[in-house]
């Protein structure tokens, strides 16, 4: 996709984020341009909205809200010439949020009582502070029994759709509306063809899984677009120049294009206020090449450090790198942070040298979204907030910059509390050994933050020699008991100057 059209998706996508939460009805009518669409949807629009901001109500009791409102969406079915469908769907939108507020179990149940003591602007956007993305589920739609759902869709196909719209709604509240209902025809057609299969089970898998990554992704992008319209509206929305100079740079990243555009607004602040601004201005070109280039350099440091580590080995010096800049998250949250990294790498590097930058700044700039929202939830340290809050186009440099936090005081842990081999490890999947080698290097790096790589990678590389020493033991437990002391005794001479 150019570059330009990233610039209007980035934009059209903010004003849909915000326009979709208070006007599902309006989007949908505007982005299909069909009175008809409205009419054969109206129903499942609804149901979209209500289960995206009620997402704890059963399937059962959205449809029962559902009926509650259609008779106010009736009247935005037949509008007239001169009526907006923004004033309808934003009545429809109102009077939404009010039945919530006049319920009081579903006030309770949602802990929504402090949005109804608001107006209509401040309430909604209380109401969407609420919104919780199910980053964590593994699936979009369980498919149980496939014969089963066979049996469902062909008694009520309808059932079988409302159904799907209301689970992915639920759990990707920040989807954009149309998506869904997009997809859930998609799913329809999925079922149908697989039904008449007589390996149905094969089949679903084969024919839903699709549908399952794409809605993940593209809700993950969803999400993050929101996250940004919110944050930095104000920054964002002043980058006009940025289409220009997008056009005539269609293989940059957009996050680079905005890091020149700040770079830029930054320029004319200071060039301004001289007496010679011109002479001033001669420079930006040279300011706009070094940024480029070193957003080129910073991934190509990336992927070389990849290619030379291996897999495994740069996800451990991965861990290394964030537990020292973000000790608070627990070891767990660590682990898939930097797994998403690795992944990430593993997937762009060995592209071509412009595919890869592209494809590790888009990657790294919804990787870095999520840790945002985990901080935005429960505030991590100081440089962390910095990152996520400061600016948006240099977030990816201001993280891979960011040093030890050194405000961090770990809770005191001896090394045998810290190492734990047992003889399940021996029963372990490989990913399983590779969690615990990484629980154990999480917890190292928070009790010694400033131990060089090397302290680190020995007691790993011990780590790992251990366990496939003593799991082809003929008693490994023997060996388990007798190695780990060795072990802990490496443990304690890195942590000993502590």
């Amino acid at each position: 996709m150019k570059t330009g059209r990233l610039i209007s998706l980035l934009f059209f996508s903010y004003i849909k984020c915000q326009t979709l939460q208070r006007t599902l009805l309006d989007t949908a009518m505007q982005h299909t341009g069909s009175q008809n669409y409205l009419e054969e949807n109206l129903r499942d629009i609804i149901s979209t909205m209500v289960a995206q901001f009620l997402q704890k109500l059963t399937y059962e009791e959205v449809q029962t809200t559902v009926k509650e409102l259609l008779d106010f969406a009736e009247k935005c079915k037949s509008l007239k010439m001169h009526e907006s469908p923004s004033e309808c769907s934003y009545q429809l939108m109102t009077t939404f949020l009010e039945h919530i507020c006049n319920n009081q179990g579903m006030v309770d149940k949602h802990v929504f009582s402090n949005c109804c003591n608001l107006n209509n602007t401040a309430r909604h956007k209380c109401f969407l502070l609420y919104k919780k993305d199910d980053e964590g589920h593994s699936d979009i739609f369980q498919i149980p029994s496939p014969e089963q759902i066979c049996e469902m869709d062909k008694e009520n196909q309808l059932s079988v759709r409302g159904r799907f719209i209301y689970e992915t709604s639920r759990k990707h509240p920040f989807l954009y509306g149309p998506t869904i209902l997009t997809m859930s025809a998609c799913y329809e057609t999925a079922i149908q063809s697989c039904c008449q299969e007589e390996n149905k089970t094969e089949c679903f898998q084969i024919k839903v899984e699709p549908i399952r990554k794409y809605i993940r992704e593209i809700s993950l992008r969803h999400h993050h677009l929101c996250d940004i319209g919110i944050k930095f509206n104000h920054k964002v929305a002043k980058s006009v120049f940025l289409y220009e100079y997008s056009r005539r740079l269609p293989e940059l990243p957009l996050l680079v294009i905005l890091r020149v555009v700040t770079v830029y607004q930054n320029l004319l602040g200071k060039c301004c206020k001289l007496e010679d601004p011109l002479e001033c201005y001669s420079h930006g070109k040279e300011m706009f090449q070094r940024v480029v280039l070193e957003s080129h350099e910073r991934v190509k440091n990336y992927c070389g450090l990849h290619e030379k580590l291996g897999d495994n080995n740069f996800h451990d010096r991965l861990m290394v790198l964030y537990t020292k800049k973000a000790p608070q998250l627990s070891a767990q949250e660590l682990i898939m942070f930097t797994k998403n990294m690795a992944a990430a790498a593993t997937r762009c590097c060995p592209l071509s040298h412009e595919q890869q930058f592209l494809c590790m700044e888009d990657t790294a700039k919804l990787i870095l979204g999520a840790l945002c929202r985990r901080h935005e939830a429960e505030p991590i340290n100081v440089g962390v907030g910095h990152c996520c809050d400061d600016s948006y186009a240099f977030r990816k440099p201001c993280f891979d910059d960011l040093q030890v936090d050194g405000t961090y005081i770990s809770p005191l842990l001896s090394c045998d509390q810290i190492i734990s081999l047992k003889e399940g490890l021996c029963k372990a999947q490989e990913e399983e050994i590779q969690t615990e080698k990484q629980k154990l290097l999480s917890n190292l790096v928070k009790q010694k933050p400033y131990a060089t790589e090397m302290q680190f990678q020995s007691i790993i590389v011990n780590f790992t020699h251990l366990v496939k020493m003593c799991c082809q033991a003929e008693k490994s437990e023997m060996c388990f008991q007798k190695e780990e002391s060795k072990l802990i005794e490496k443990c304690q001479s890195v942590l000993g100057g502590k």
